[in-house]
């Protein structure tokens, strides 16, 4: 795995989620920038799962495998969770919840990064 690109995720993650529970904080619920903050989130998650896939295919292997395609897997599937508990909860916590889900994917790529080796 690449450490810099994986430093980028979690980057563009970390910034992406607070600003999002920031929003949820202020009881604001922009939509679009949300679903902008999450299309980000969830771009940066598929380019790190596809370059983790074409290493692979070069050889390079994560220790645990299992784990890291649980994780992978998961990276990519929870912002869209995310995007339709948003849209479906009018509340300040739906808002919230698409936060979390950002911030998720910053920690799961951690862990992708750790089981990797």
């Amino acid at each position: 795995m690449i450490d810099v690109l994986a430093y980028v995720v979690i980057g563009i993650s970390v910034v992406v989620g607070l600003g999002i529970i920031g929003l949820a904080v202020l009881d604001r619920r922009p939509l679009d920038r949300i679903a902008a903050g999450l299309l980000a989130a969830e771009a940066a998650a598929i380019v790190q799962v596809l370059v983790a896939v074409v290493q692979a295919v070069r050889g390079e292997r994560p220790v645990e495998a299992a784990t890291f395609v649980g994780y992978a897997l998961t990276s990519v599937l929870v912002p869209p969770v995310g995007a339709v508990w948003a849209l479906s909860e009018k509340t300040k916590w739906g808002t919230a919840a698409a936060g979390v889900s950002v911030l998720v994917v910053a920690v799961l790529t951690l862990r992708m990064q750790q089981v990797w080796g």
